[in-house]
């Protein structure tokens, strides 16, 4: 299998664990969380996610965005579940890795507010990038974030993603051009931290 592969969605879309944290396809019953997730004042400021954001464009985002990519081999997109504080396992998220040819991929993430700083994004990452190497063939995963996104920076550390500086305006964000991190993670790179974690000066 590779990530150009089109795949029957939701049947043919692997499952992925690890302890808490489970990788599956979209649910219409995650539509609320993702509300939640889209509004989240983070994810506002960090993503691209249309804001304002209601529980109509979930659902259709559920319903058509996120199969797509998997029926055209174009983008293999999980949500993540795991439990959230108040005990119930439910929606915490969403990653994907996007083909980019040539046996590379873009990876993307973003966290539910009530999951974040609590480790299921970096075990979430990490799940995909061994599923990306392992089972899909990839070579090398590519990572971006806008200047200045701290979180997605030190998941993409802990997962052993190697720094390799700013691009300036390489990010197109709601129709401005931002300066962004790069980072890339290559099949044959240990999988924790490639060293100290710092921010560029």
């Amino acid at each position: 299998m590779t990530l150009s592969d089109p795949v029957t969605w939701p049947d043919a879309v692997p499952v992925l664990r690890d302890g808490d944290v489970t990788l599956r396809a979209h649910r219409p019953d995650d539509a609320r969380a993702v509300v939640e997730q889209c509004t989240d004042a983070l994810s506002v400021r960090w993503t691209t996610v249309p804001s304002p954001y209601d529980l109509g464009m979930a659902r259709g985002w559920i319903h058509d965005v996120a199969p797509a990519g998997w029926r055209e081999g174009s983008e293999h997109l999980f949500a993540i579940e795991s439990t959230h504080p108040d005990g119930e396992r439910r929606f915490s998220g969403s990653l994907s890795l996007r083909d980019m040819g040539s046996r590379r991929a873009e990876i993307a993430f973003g966290a539910h507010p009530a999951i974040r700083g609590k480790g299921v994004m970096t075990t979430a990452v990490t799940l995909l990038l061994e599923h990306g190497f392992d089972t899909l063939g990839l070579e090398t995963v590519i990572w971006y974030a806008n200047v200045g996104n701290v979180g997605s920076r030190r998941v993409a550390w802990k997962t052993g993603f190697t720094f390799g500086g700013t691009l300036h305006m390489w990010l197109d964000h709601r129709g401005e051009r931002t300066d962004a991190w790069v980072a890339t993670r290559h099949r044959d790179d240990p999988a924790g931290p490639a060293g100290p974690w710092e921010l560029p000066a």
